[in-house]
């Protein structure tokens, strides 16, 4: 299973400042734990949010604060592939096996 961890950058009034992915994916829950964990090293205050995700800012009046989530890739591709539909000469649809 792969798993993502994305982080927002958020300023005054929680408005989004930029966003992005840290190291483009994760192979396992631990490897990506581990990396949440030395990124939010770097800053003096961080802890974990009631949603799941943490957030982390450089001192108790900083306007700007990080947020970051974790998600894995399970849900993101359906686990039932679609039927494949086609086009007949006549213009009718059919699923294609």
């Amino acid at each position: 299973m792969s798993y993502r961890v994305h982080w927002r950058l958020l300023g005054r009034e929680n408005r989004l400042l930029d966003s992005g992915e840290l190291d483009g994916g994760f192979a396992d829950r631990q490897a990506a734990l581990l990396a949440i964990g030395a990124f939010l090293q770097q800053f003096a205050q961080s802890s974990r949010g009631q949603d799941g995700s943490w957030w982390a800012r450089r001192s108790p009046d900083a306007d700007l604060w990080v947020q970051v989530s974790l998600s894995d890739q399970a849900g993101a591709e359906p686990a039932i592939m679609p039927p494949v539909w086609a086009l007949r000469p006549n213009g009718r649809a059919s699923v294609k096996p």
